[in-house]
């Protein structure tokens, strides 16, 4: 799974998906912070492990939960985004 179908599943409004890139920041988007709190739950309950406090900051956009799924570091996902 991807990090747009994984946030499609979190969210209440998964239509929004639709017309955000990976790297736009998924607060300025529209999505509250119980949304970003579920996404950063079930993120923890699908790699088995607690977020440390820099993955859980590292939560927003796409990308950077495509990072954490697949194990990589989130924070150069960031630093590309920024790029």
């Amino acid at each position: 799974m991807n990090g747009r179908e994984f946030l499609a599943q979190c969210i209440s409004a998964p239509a929004i998906l639709d017309s955000l890139a990976d790297d736009e920041d998924l607060r300025e988007a529209g999505l509250n912070s119980g949304e970003i709190v579920l996404v950063v739950m079930r993120l923890e309950e699908g790699i088995g492990r607690a977020l440390d406090d820099d993955e859980i900051a590292s939560v927003t956009t796409i990308a950077s939960i495509d990072a954490l799924l697949r194990g990589a570091d989130p924070s150069a996902a960031s630093a590309q985004d920024a790029a």
